[in-house]
C-alpha cells in the first residue's frame, strides 16, 4: 500500500503592515510635540550656574503637595518638612464656650501636678520636666515638633565621636530649646484659641453657602480664609527660628577638630538632616528626571512605550493630589492632563517610536521587542 505524505496547509508569509503616509506623518508629530513639551517643561526645573557651571534644581514640589486634597492628602502633608503639617494639627476649628467645671478641674489638677513635678526636680537640681498642656489649642502641633527635635537629638548623640561632655550639652541644649518653645506657644495661646474660633466661622459660612446661594458670599468666604491662613505666618516663622538655633547649638557643639574627620562631618550633617527634607529632594530629582526623561525618550522615539508610561503616571499623579471631585480641589477640571494621557495613549498604542524613531532599529534588529507581529 503506498504511503501518501500528509496534506499540509501552506503557511503564508508574514506580511508587513503599512499605515497611510498621512496618519504615520500625524504619529511622528504628535511623538515629537509631546516629547518636546516634556522635555520642556522639565528644564524649567533646572538652573544653571556660569560662575561655577554647576546645573542644580530649582524647583520644589512642596507648594503643589501641601494644597493636595484627597483619600492620600494626609500621607503626602505629613512628610513635608519644616511646619510640622500645621495644617492638620494646628489649623482645627475649634468653637470658642465657657470652660465647664470638669475641664476647670482638669487643667486645675495638671498645672498643680506639672509645678510640683518641676519644684521636686529643681530641688534635686535635675532637669525640670517640660510639657504642654494637654488642654492647649497647640498641643497637637508641639508635641509633633518636639518629636522631631528629639529624634535629631537621639542621632546628634550616636555620632562615635563626641565625649560625654558634648552628649551632655546635646541634652542641654534640646531642654533649653523646648523651655523655649513652650514659653512662645503658652504666650500666643490665646491668639491661637481666637485663630481656631474664626477658622470654626469659616467652616459654619460654608456651610451656610452650601444651603443658601447668595453672590457675595463666595467672596466673603475666599477673603476670611486668605485672613485666617495668613494669621500662622508669625508662629510658623518663629518655631523655624527656634528650631534654626537649635539644630545650630548642636553644631556648635562638635569642634573643629573633630570635623576635620570626614567621617564626623558626614555623621552630622546626616543627624541634622530632616528626614522629610530627604524625601522631598528625592522626590524633586524623579519629577524632574521623569519629565525630562520621558521628553528626551519621546522626541528619540526611543523606549516610546516606556517613556509614555512614565509620563501619563506622572500626570496621573497630579490629578491624583488634586481629584477634582473632591471639595476644595484647585483642579476642578483636568486641563491639559488629560488631553496629554490620551495623546500618550494613542503613542503607546502606536507604538509611535518605529516611525522616524529609533524603536525602528531596536525592531529591525530584535524582530520583537517594540513592535507588535502579525498574526497569520
Amino acid at each position: 500500500m503506498a504511503h501518501h505524505p500528509e496534506h499540509t496547509t501552506p503557511i503564508a508569509p508574514r506580511r508587513a503592515v503599512y499605515l497611510p503616509t498621512g496618519l504615520v506623518i500625524a504619529l511622528v508629530v504628535l511623538r515629537l510635540a509631546t516629547g518636546w513639551h516634556f522635555y520642556r517643561e522639565g528644564t524649567k526645573k533646572l538652573a544653571y550656574n556660569a560662575d561655577t557651571g554647576v546645573t542644580t534644581i530649582a524647583f520644589s514640589a512642596e507648594p503643589f503637595l501641601r494644597q493636595s486634597v484627597g483619600p492620600v492628602a494626609e500621607i503626602v502633608k505629613e512628610e513635608m518638612p519644616a511646619a510640622y503639617n500645621w495644617e492638620r494639627y494646628l489649623a482645627v476649628p475649634r468653637q470658642a464656650r465657657p470652660t465647664t467645671e470638669e475641664e476647670l478641674d482638669k487643667r486645675a489638677k495638671w498645672e498643680a501636678d506639672y509645678a510640683a513635678r518641676r519644684k521636686a526636680a529643681a530641688a534635686k537640681k535635675q532637669p525640670l520636666p517640660i510639657e504642654f498642656p494637654p488642654h492647649s489649642p497647640y498641643y497637637d502641633w508641639a508635641d509633633r515638633i518636639e518629636r522631631s527635635w528629639r529624634t535629631a537629638h537621639d542621632r546628634f548623640v550616636i555620632i562615635p565621636a563626641l565625649t560625654d561632655d558634648q552628649r551632655a550639652a546635646a541634652a542641654e541644649a534640646l531642654d533649653f530649646r523646648r523651655q523655649q518653645l513652650a514659653d512662645y506657644l503658652e504666650s500666643q495661646a490665646d491668639a491661637i484659641a481666637e485663630w481656631e474660633h474664626e477658622l470654626f466661622r469659616l467652616e459654619e459660612l460654608k456651610k451656610d453657602s452650601g444651603a443658601v446661594s447668595l453672590p457675595f458670599l463666595g467672596t466673603r468666604i475666599e477673603e476670611k480664609a486668605a485672613e485666617t491662613k495668613s494669621k500662622t505666618g508669625a508662629w510658623i516663622s518663629q518655631v523655624k527660628a527656634i528650631e534654626a538655633a537649635y539644630l545650630d547649638d548642636l553644631r556648635h557643639i562638635v569642634d573643629e577638630e573633630q570635623l576635620s574627620e570626614a567621617a564626623t562631618a558626614a555623621a552630622l550633617d546626616e543627624a541634622l538632616t530632616d528626614e522629610s527634607a530627604k524625601k522631598l529632594s528625592n522626590i524633586n530629582m524623579a519629577v524632574t528626571a521623569v519629565i525630562i526623561g520621558s521628553g528626551v525618550l519621546l522626541m528619540l522615539g526611543l523606549f516610546t512605550r516606556v517613556a509614555c508610561i512614565a509620563a501619563a503616571g506622572f500626570l496621573l499623579s497630579v490629578i491624583a493630589s488634586q481629584p477634582p471631585w473632591v471639595p476644595g480641589s484647585l483642579n476642578p477640571v483636568f486641563y491639559y492632563q488629560l488631553v496629554e494621557i490620551a495623546a500618550l495613549a494613542v503613542l503607546f498604542a502606536a507604538a509611535a517610536g518605529q516611525y522616524a524613531g529609533l524603536d525602528y532599529f531596536i525592531r529591525l534588529f530584535t524582530g520583537k521587542c517594540c513592535g507588535r507581529k502579525e498574526s497569520v
